[in-house]
């Protein structure tokens, strides 16, 4: 089941402002053609997903902020 964005308060502090580069690529980068382009691979029933533009997100700012490994992006995310 595809997930919805939830509002959240900024969580980011780490050496990277992971909320800094996510508002600068929301401002450039419009994403909304995600959900409607992967919305057939997402079951009915089940768990809720991380919404497909936030993971689209991460993948960028993997990219862009040359971090090694998803897992250390999820590290830095949580902090």
């Amino acid at each position: 089941m595809m997930g919805e964005k939830e509002p959240q308060s900024p969580l980011w502090n780490c050496r990277v402002n992971l909320d800094k580069r996510v508002r600068r690529i929301n401002e450039v980068l419009d994403l909304s053609f995600v959900r409607a382009q992967v919305a057939h691979t997402y079951g009915r029933r089940g768990n809720k997903s991380v919404p497909p533009e936030v993971i689209l997100r991460m993948m960028l700012l993997l990219f862009l902020e040359d971090i090694k490994s998803e897992r250390e992006l999820m590290r830095s995310a949580r902090l």
